[in-house]
């Protein structure tokens, strides 16, 4: 055999020899645009570049000992030492002055300005850890540092959504062990009067009503075989009197004044002048005291990892050439390490310590959430909880159910029904909505205002003294940074209109003006038009009020309108700026961050998405068939990345907010040449903009780079909107999808009698521009009585603006995934687990019982864990090896070069420190001899066991491999015992995220999850090429491969002697992908990579990798546009699904299946230090610009009044197309669908 038949096979790029033109209709879509072209090989003889799988490492140790704050004359410059440095002299050095952090309506201070005391206080620097990360602390070093020594399971990625709601103990640091217990276990289990029946109790109320078969398994497993259960205990047990004990909070073990209260609510509701004011009461709120709440958290385990004690963090990336100071980039991620926690801390420590208190003083940082909900699938039971979790417990933390971190401290009552009987004696009319308004704004108010009680303001201004779980006895100072609620909920607490003119609960641009996204002068408006809390605000409040108060004036008369509507304002007072304002809270208006789920999943993606299939439904010709069709073939990618999409995409029926999410992720293939142009490269552009901006925002680690890049895609991204709006919205006669026609009939029929919407639809109605336009009948309706309006694109929505809020947001409060509504949505699950257990009548205060005796069982069970006499088992979690099921789909492909497995492979657990995991077992053999002549006839395997012997014998001489070409000589020296080869059904691989944290990928070959990614290994140097045309092309960065099978080995090298014992190889058996160097992609040019398989001409078409080399999995998408081709490979069982005979023409690269993704196509990943030669780090990539002219922005928005300040729009006839839509078009009764991933 020759030199050239021995070639080592491994990837490389594919070079196109011509590329045909785009195709134009969809009658082309079947045929291949690529019959002409033939791919030749490049770089033959190369390996995939070496990668070094970086494990994820806690933070560097705190400096030894305090130093004296330095002078300014003789400050040191020298950060890296992990010693006190000057603020002063480092400030602009690390960008705290930079324009990019310059404040904005969103920055506005949440706490009153420094006072201009002060020496400066000493700085303290970590060195930095092997990713670069440096912790900067001002004042005083933390005497116990919560990271310290954090388990790398700790940092392992785990399906939040999907986890666990038992009851666990969260994973508690070393330090915490020292705390004593000195309860014995009798008085520790009270009310229990033995082990017996708390270990059938805790059983019982950490579990499910609905038993599964783990809840069996976990029942015969930690209660009945356990060592001290003892069936004779349980006969005389009064489990009535010990669960009434538990719920009432009556233990002497625990404290009791976190428990819950009952109280009524009184309102003033006015009437007309000859009718004053009257008090209504609202019975039924039920609530923990704030105060208390804080208390009881800093003293419990739950609090074990709390950072009282903030700190910067900044990242020193590698540099191509060292110089004398590393440039940094300051990091944004959790809330402790955020700007505002910085502040305020600061700001507690300049200020005078209370007499006699030398105590350590810190920040304890509270962050509610509120949403109703719906607690049944049938009924009306609901519940409108208030949640509250700590900004100083890490966000991964409190992202997991199973944590508890979310303390629920009260349930809302809302207005009952009796109310209108109320008003009805006093008020002798009909239309009383906009009093029923009224009202519900003052009943959330009050409840705030009872909340925020005197007890509450008083530990805010003074602080408490709390002995925390550590060990350290602190005052803390209890503080708001966030409140986390969905639109219609921010309107209530922010006391401002719903859906006004000024939309925005934090600046006051008018809706007209939203369309004017990413522009400067947007920027000038959220920069110049913040909302305050000041006194001007609240003198228009109380004038409109005594309107209504005392001169018995209507809630929307003339006169209080003409007050109100120029800001978008309501006669309601403020709680938060009643009770905490000006020194606690300056301006509440900074406390309603944006809402990541609810705006873009469900809002404004939600939005494009369906005008895009109205477009695709008002083109005919079958696009929104093809659209579904293309759908349904698109894989799956991930645990839950991206999940199978439903049959009929374009009815988008029962979307959570992760099936918009993944519909993002994957809609370019699908899409792509169902619309002539210019219309599908507006579109292109548009999805792929939308898929980075998305992605962008939802990073869960930030840095200035980051930052600064999501601010030049929002620019780009508000181009992109107008040119769609402006050229294909205008292009096509767009009408409400069916679904969106059913649920306006369902709204309409909802309304009460008289309303001025009728339950029947005229053959036209009056669009909102005043117009009549025709409609068309929707099919299964009856003729004439329901019709489909005129839906039009609309971009002057709240929830578009919201997008320029993020970035101000990620810099001053932390990533948004620390404060997003999905929390709340996920602490959702666990009240309507709860409900199952009540007697559905009083089930607001039995929810509250449950909910003690679920805490009171979790601290015992935690307290139990540190006693060394017993040790029960909480209900494990799935560790990082256990969390995949790897469901085969319905078209999976049948197993390849595989033995044949009647199950799959056991997942046992194997360290998440090491880079991949493939099973020991041999019991799945396969003969080399024998299985090769077998299938000689399949072009797949030619050449298998030369090239197998090839790959081997690198690895075996030059470590992981080399391109060095072995002749038959060389190949004899490798025996490979008895000519067998083991197969394996699943590769697991490790990989560190760009948030330095730890995921997981699985691959299956005998499953469409079976595409691998590796380092390139190209001739270029650098990053990305200039480009033509002012747009930068990128660098193949990686090489592709699909897995055909997973092996083992066990091999021989002759040259070490006969007597050696053989070694274990792995290695995978892949089909090579290459790139088209032809295709422009990246992004710059807004588009998605292509790739495609080597021929079978080419002799490097199959070859093997070391699964060392392998980076992580990735998510290929088939370029339906292109087709089906057979060109590429004759017959083949063993590359191809079992009955397939054609494959894909292309495939695209799909850079945003997840964050994670998109960072090493972006680059600039903090956890990516190792995937890049020489660990530099390239900087994130340049966008790619459209052009506008002002006069384009224009064009795009309504007419524009000459007073657009000054007027108002208090209530619109027609909200159909506003956000208010997505927030309450629901498919069925009960929850708006949320998400379920991350």
């Amino acid at each position: 055999m020759s030199a050239a038949s021995a070639e080592i096979s491994h990837g490389a790029a594919i070079i196109i020899e011509e590329l045909a033109p785009p195709l134009a209709s969809l009658e082309d879509m079947g045929s291949s645009h690529h019959s002409g072209r033939r791919p030749v090989r490049a770089n033959r003889m190369r390996l995939p570049a070496r990668y070094q799988d970086l494990v994820p490492h806690g933070p560097s140790p705190l400096p030894p000992h305090r130093l004296p704050s330095p002078l300014p004359s003789d400050s040191a410059n020298i950060p890296a030492d992990g010693v006190a440095v000057d603020l002063s002299t480092q400030a602009h050095r690390l960008g705290a002055d930079s324009p990019s952090a310059q404040p904005t309506a969103l920055q506005t201070a949440a706490h009153a300005p420094s006072p201009p005391a002060s020496p400066p206080l000493p700085v303290f620097r970590t060195k930095p850890n092997r990713f670069g990360l440096v912790r900067e602390y001002i004042g005083e070093l933390p005497t116990i540092d919560p990271d310290d020594e954090l388990p790398i399971e700790d940092l392992v990625e785990s399906d939040s959504s999907s986890a666990d709601l038992t009851s666990v103990g969260s994973q508690v640091p070393p330090h915490s062990a020292a705390v004593p217990v000195s309860v014995d276990r009798s008085a520790l289990i009270a009310p229990y009067p033995n082990m017996s029946t708390y270990l059938l109790g805790n059983w019982y109320w950490n579990d499910s009503r609905t038993k599964s078969t783990s809840d069996r398994d976990d029942l015969v497993n930690n209660v009945i075989l356990h060592k001290d259960f003892v069936p004779e205990d349980l006969r005389n047990a009064n489990w009535a009197k010990i669960d009434k004990e538990l719920g009432n909070g009556s233990l002497s073990i625990f404290p009791t004044a976190d428990g819950w209260h009952h109280a009524d609510v009184t309102i003033s509701v006015p009437f007309a002048k000859d009718s004053p004011p009257r008090d209504f009461t609202v019975r039924g709120l039920v609530f923990r005291p704030l105060e208390e709440v804080v208390k009881a958290v800093c003293e419990s385990h739950l609090s074990a990892r709390f950072h009282y004690h903030p700190f910067r963090l900044l990242w020193q990336p590698p540099a191509a050439t060292p110089g004398p100071l590393p440039v940094e980039q300051e990091v944004y991620g959790e809330l402790y390490a955020s700007k505002v926690f910085r502040d305020a801390d600061a700001e507690l420590q300049r200020s005078p310590r209370e007499p006699g208190c030398n105590l350590p003083r810190a920040i304890i940082a509270l962050m509610p959430w509120s949403d109703s909900t719906h607690l049944a699938d049938f009924g009306d039971a609901s519940l409108w909880p208030i949640y509250a979790q700590f900004g100083n417990q890490s966000k991964y933390t409190r992202a997991q159910p199973s944590s508890n971190a979310s303390q629920h401290v009260a349930y809302i009552p809302k207005l009952p029904a009796e109310i209108h009987d109320f008003i009805h004696q006093f008020l002798q009319k009909e239309g009383i909505d906009h009093l029923l308004t009224h009202c519900r704004r003052e009943l959330v108010q009050a409840i705030w205002r009872l909340l925020l009680s005197d007890k509450f303001v008083e530990a805010c201004r003074h602080g408490i003294v709390v002995k925390c779980y550590d060990g350290v006895t602190r005052r803390l100072y209890i503080r708001f940074f966030t409140y986390s609620a969905d639109y219609p909920e921010k309107v209530l607490l922010a006391t401002i209109r719903d859906m006004g003119n000024c939309p925005c609960p934090r600046c006051l641009v008018p809706k007209d003006h939203i369309c004017e996204l990413g522009t400067s002068r947007d920027q000038v408006i959220r920069d110049r038009k913040a909302r305050v809390d000041d006194d001007v605000r609240k003198a228009i409040v109380q004038q409109a009020r005594d309107f209504i108060m005392k001169k018995g004036l209507g809630v929307n008369s003339t006169a209080v309108e003409a007050i109100l509507k120029p800001q978008s304002l309501v006669p309601t007072l403020n709680a938060f700026s009643e009770r905490l304002g000006p020194h606690i809270l300056p301006n509440f208006h900074s406390l309603f961050v944006p809402d990541f789920m609810h705006e873009w999943e469900l809002g404004v993606w939600k939005g494009l998405m369906t005008h895009i299939v109205r477009i695709l439904h008002a083109a005919k010709g079958g696009a929104s068939r093809e659209f579904n069709a293309r759908f349904r073939k698109v894989p799956t990618f991930g645990r839950d990345a991206i999940r199978r999409f439903s049959a009929n995409m374009s009815e988008m029926k029962q979307f959570a907010a992760h099936d918009f999410e993944d519909s993002l992720q994957c809609f370019i293939p699908p899409v792509d040449r169902l619309l002539p142009e210019p219309h599908n490269t507006i579109i292109l552009d548009v999805v792929f903009l939308s898929a980075e901006l998305h992605g962008l925002h939802k990073l869960q680690l930030h840095t200035e780079a980051t930052t600064s890049i999501s601010d030049a895609v929002l620019v780009e991204y508000g181009k992109a909107l107008r040119l769609f709006k402006r050229v294909t919205c205008t292009a096509y006669h767009t009408v409400e999808l069916p679904k969106e026609t059913a649920a306006r009939m369902r709204r309409q029929t909802r309304k009460p009698v008289g309303n001025s919407d009728s339950l029947t639809s005229t053959a036209a109605t009056t669009s909102n521009s005043g117009t009549r336009v025709n409609q068309q009948n929707v099919g299964g309706s009856s003729a004439g009585t329901v019709t489909a309006r005129r839906k039009e694109y609309n971009l002057n929505t709240y929830k578009h603006h919201s997008l320029g809020d993020y970035t101000p947001s990620i810099r001053t409060i932390g990533t948004q995934d620390s404060y997003t509504t999905r929390n709340g949505e996920l602490e959702h699950r666990r009240v309507k687990r709860r409900f199952e257990r009540t007697s559905k009548h009083s089930y607001t205060r039995e929810l509250a019982q449950i909910e003690r005796r679920e805490a009171h069982l979790n601290r015992i069970t935690h307290e139990l864990t540190k006693m060394p006499t017993v040790s029960p088992k909480p209900r494990s979690e799935h560790p990082i090896s256990n969390s995949d099921q790897h469901p085969r789909v319905a078209n999976a492909p049948a197993s390849r070069l595989q033995a044949d497995l009647c199950s799959a492979e056991d997942l046992e657990a194997f360290p998440a420190s090491d880079h991949h995991h493939i099973a020991k077992s041999q019991n799945n053999h396969i003969y080399l001899p024998h299985y090769v002549h077998r299938n000689q006839a399949d072009r797949a395997l030619k050449d298998f066991i030369p090239k197998l012997q090839n790959h081997l014998l690198g690895r075996v001489e030059h470590g992981r491999g080399s391109d060095t070409v072995f002749t038959e000589s060389d190949r004899r020296n490798l025996l490979i015992e008895h000519d067998r080869i083991y197969s394996h059904q699943l590769l697991r691989i490790n990989y560190t995220t760009y948030d330095v944290r730890r995921g997981q990928d699985v691959i299956n070959p005998s499953t469409e999850r079976c595409n691998i990614m590796l380092l390139a290994h190209e001739d270029e140097d650098g990053f990305f090429d200039p480009g033509s045309e002012g747009r930068p092309t990128e660098r193949c960065l990686f090489w592709y491969a699909q897995v055909l099978g997973i092996y083992h080995a066990n091999i021989i090298n002759l040259r070490d002697g006969v007597n050696v014992l053989p070694k274990r190889m792995e290695f995978l058996f892949v089909r090579w992908f290459g790139h088209d160097p032809e295709w422009s992609a990246g992004w710059a040019h807004r588009r998605l990579e292509q790739v495609g398989f080597v021929p079978e001409t080419d002799s490097e078409a199959f070859g093997f990798v070391n699964p060392e080399d392998v980076v992580r999995a990735c998510h290929l998408i088939p370029a339906f546009a292109e087709g089906r081709t057979t060109r590429l490979l004759g017959w083949s069982k063993i590359a191809r699904p079992s009955g397939e005979s054609d494959d894909w023409e292309r495939y695209y690269v799909n850079r945003f299946a997840d964050r994670d993704m998109l960072m090493r196509y972006l680059g600039g990943g903090v956890g990516h230090r190792s995937m890049y030669q020489d660990g530099q780090v390239p900087p994130p990539l340049p966008v790619g610009r459209l052009s506008e002219t002002e006069d384009e922005i224009m064009t795009s928005m309504p007419s524009i009044s000459s007073n657009a300040w000054e007027e108002g729009d208090a209530q619109e006839p027609d909200t159909s197309g506003s956000d208010r839509d997505t927030d309450i078009d629901s498919d069925e009764p009960g929850d708006e669908p949320v998400d379920e991933m991350l």
